[in-house]
C-alpha cells in the first residue's frame, strides 16, 4: 500500500490500537476487541497473554477474522484511491494446524505435489512458517527423504524429485527434531544427502548444505557425516564456485565442524580445503575471512594441513596481512596458524617467509595492545623464534595505531 497522505485522516475504527496504523487483516479476540493479526501476533508471541485495550487475560488466543471490518475497510480504501489510498487485498487464509496435518499425512505416502503445496504455504507468510516449524513437519519429511533416498540413488527420478522437494520443506522446519536428524543420519539417507551437495540443482545443493550444517553442529552425527566418501570434495567445489554467499558459509562450517574429529583432518586436506581457504582471505569479508581462518587454523593442526599450507605461496603473506586487520578473533585465529606453521616447520623457510611478510612487527604489536593468553602465548614464543634470526627482513606496514583496541 503506497504511504497514506497526511491530509487523509483515517477513521479511528478502522485502526489497529495497537499500531494506529490502517488495518490490513483485521481479527478479533476474545474479549471482542479487533486487531491486525501481524500486531497482535507480534504482541503475543512476545509472552504477554492479555487484551492490550482491556488488559484482560485470555483464556484463548484465538484470532476470528473479522471479514465485515476488513470489507469496510477495502471500501474505505477504494472510496479514497483519488488520495493515493490502494485497496488492501483480501488476505489468504493462515494455515491452521488441522490443514497442516492433513498436508502431512499425504505427505507420508509420498505424494510430491503435497510437499510442493506445504513449501508453498510456508513461504506465504512468517505464522505460516512458524506453524510448519512447529509441528512435526520435519520429522515427517525426514522420514519420506529417507525412504526414498535408497531408490534415489539409483536414479528413480521419482525419488530424486521426491526427495529434493523434502530437503527444501526442511530447511524451513530448522532447529531439526532428533527424531528427523536419526532418520538423515541412516547410510543411504546421508548419502544421498552428499549426493544432492555434489550433482543436485542450485536449490538442491543449497538445501543439503543447510542440513548437513545442523547434521555436524552436534556430536551425534559429526561421524556419521565424515566419513562419508565425496563430502569433502563437494563441499570444498562449493567453495571454488559458491552458489550464494549462506552456502559457503556454510560449506565452511561443515569443514569447520567435521576437520575437529583428527581422523577426517587429512581426509578434508586432501580434498584440496586448504589452498581454497587461503585464497579466500585474499578479498573475502570480515564474515569470511573469520570462518576460512577458523577452518584453515584447524587443519594446521595436522602434519598434511601444515604442508599444504606452506606449500602455498600466499599461505604466510595473507595470514599475515590479517594480524590486526579484521577482528580480534581474526588476530587470535592468524597468529594460531602462523605459530603452526613455524613451530612445526621442519626448515626455516616458513619463518622467513612469516618474517619478510612483516610478522614480527605484528606480533609485537599484538602483544602490546593486548590478547588472549592463549594467544600472547603463541605470539612470544613465535617473537623467541622470529629473534632467533638475523634482523634484515623489511619492516611490515605502517599501522594506525589509534585504530587499535586496548583489551583493558
Amino acid at each position: 500500500m503506497k504511504a497514506i497522505d497526511v491530509e487523509v485522516t483515517v477513521p479511528s475504527y478502522l485502526r489497529c490500537p495497537i499500531t494506529l496504523d490502517l488495518m490490513k487483516d483485521p481479527v478479533t479476540l476474545c474479549t471482542g476487541i479487533t486487531y491486525d493479526r501481524h500486531s497482535i501476533e507480534t504482541w503475543l508471541d512476545a509472552g504477554k497473554n492479555i487484551c492490550p485495550v482491556t488488559n484482560q487475560i485470555l483464556h484463548t488466543q484465538d484470532k476470528i477474522p473479522n471479514h465485515a471490518l476488513r470489507r469496510i475497510i477495502q471500501d474505505w480504501c477504494v472510496a479514497n484511491s483519488g488520495q493515493g489510498i490502494e485497496r488492501i487485498p483480501t488476505p489468504k487464509a493462515p494455515l491452521d494446524p488441522a490443514h497442516l496435518n492433513a498436508i502431512l499425512a499425504e505427505i507420508s505416502s509420498g505424494e510430491k505435489e503435497s510437499i510442493r503445496k506445504l513449501k508453498r504455504l510456508g513461504r506465504e507468510s512468517d505464522r505460516n512458517k512458524k506453524c510448519i516449524a512447529s509441528s512435526n513437519a520435519s520429522s515427517v519429511l525426514a522420514s519420506v527423504f529417507a525412504k526414498h533416498s535408497t531408490e534415489a540413488l539409483n536414479r528413480s527420478q521419482r525419488s530424486v524429485e521426491i526427495c529434493e522437494e523434502a530437503l527444501g520443506a526442511l530447511t524451513m522446519t530448522l532447529p531439526l527434531t532428533s527424531q528427523a536428524l536419526d532418520s538423515l543420519a541412516l547410510s543411504d539417507a546421508i548419502a544421498c544427502l552428499v549426493c544432492n551437495l555434489r550433482e543436485g540443482n542450485p536449490e538442491a545443493k543449497n538445501s543439503a548444505v543447510t542440513i548437513l550444517r545442523e547434521m555436524v553442529s552436534k556430536d551425534k552425527y559429526r561421524d556419521m557425516a565424515g566419513k562419508r566418501e565425496g563430502l569433502a570434495e563437494g563441499l570444498v567445489k562449493l567453495l571454488r564456485e559458491p552458489i550464494s554467499p549462506a552456502v559457503r558459509k556454510a560449506s565452511l562450517a561443515i569443514i569447520y565442524n567435521i576437520a575437529l574429529r583428527k581422523r577426517y583432518m587429512s581426509k578434508v586436506v586432501e580434498a584440496g580445503a586448504v589452498p581454497v581457504l587461503v585464497e579466500m582471505l585474499v578479498d573475502g569479508d570480515r564474515s569470511i575471512c573469520e570462518r576460512a581462518l577458523l577452518a584453515l587454523d584447524v587443519l594446521c593442526y595436522c602434519t598434511e594441513g601444515r604442508a599444504a599450507a606452506s606449500a602455498h605461496a600466499l599461505t604466510l603473506p595473507v595470514v599475515v596481512k590479517k594480524l590486526l586487520r579484521v577482528s580480534e578473533s581474526a588476530t587470535e585465529l592468524a597468529v594460531s596458524i602462523l605459530w603452526n606453521i613455524c613451530q612445526n616447520s621442519s626448515n626455516c623457510g616458513a619463518v622467513w617467509e612469516a618474517l619478510h611478510a612483516g610478522a614480527f612487527d605484528k606480533l609485537l604489536l599484538t602483544v602490546q595492545v593486548g590478547c588472549s593468553e592463549t594467544t600472547r602465548n603463541k605470539a612470544s614464543k613465535l617473537l623467541k623464534l622470529f629473534n632467533a634470526y638475523p634482523q634484515d627482513w623489511e619492516c611490515a606496514e605502517t599501522l594506525h595505531l589509534y585504530q587499535l583496541k586496548r583489551s583493558f
